[in-house]
């Protein structure tokens, strides 16, 4: 039989070193979700469908030939995909539509639940349904930016975000994800996917 005893020298000791060990720090996260900033862009981008000529004069830009739309109505899976991908964006340090695993949105969002029919997914970095901002202070400063669209001369995010094809005037579904991260080179992030499943 094997006998432990402890002095109280020992025990005295033993107390010194746990004392003296620095407690384990609580490490910021890298990267961490502001849901009242997606939801304050989703918020903004409705008004500016329902209302494009008022608010094509405050953004300087022309919609005046633009018809009002219906409201996109806010989906919980594609707010988890759209978080997911820009908390991503700001950990990994990449800024693109698809993933350095060469994901495109559409195969993240079907593989979330929302289906989409086989032909969307086939490719796998395919992107039907998404827009991405980095480096704006507030979701609607990054709703702003992607209609300006200043850079992109086919204003593909204009149309995509305001359904003016054919093929997006049938988006009924939005979710919006906006993740902030101070060390990162951009230090927030947002992706915006608006959907339909047919």
């Amino acid at each position: 039989m094997i006998r432990i005893t402890l002095t109280s020298a020992a025990v005295f000791g033993a107390t010194l070193l746990a004392l003296a060990l620095p407690a384990a720090e609580e490490k910021e996260p890298a990267a961490k979700p502001d849901r009242e900033e997606a939801k304050k862009a989703f918020e903004y981008l409705n008004k500016v469908r329902q209302a494009p000529g008022k608010f094509g004069k405050e953004l300087g830009i022309d919609l005046g030939d633009v018809k009002p739309r219906r409201a996109l109505v806010w989906n919980d899976t594609l707010a988890k995909v759209a978080e997911e991908k820009a908390l991503d964006m700001a950990k990994r340090e990449y800024f693109d539509h698809v993933t350095p695993d060469g994901l495109g949105i559409n195969i993240q969002i079907h593989e979330a639940g929302y289906k989409l029919p086989a032909a969307w997914v086939k490719d796998k970095k395919s992107n039907y349904f998404e827009s991405i901002a980095a480096g704006n202070a507030t979701g609607v400063g990054a709703i702003r930016g992607l209609l300006v669209d200043e850079g992109d001369p086919n204003l593909g995010h204009r149309k995509q975000l305001l359904g003016l094809t054919e093929f997006q005037a049938g988006f009924k579904d939005i979710g919006i994800g906006f993740a902030r991260a101070p060390k990162s080179k951009y230090r927030t992030y947002m992706s915006v996917v608006t959907a339909r499943r047919r």
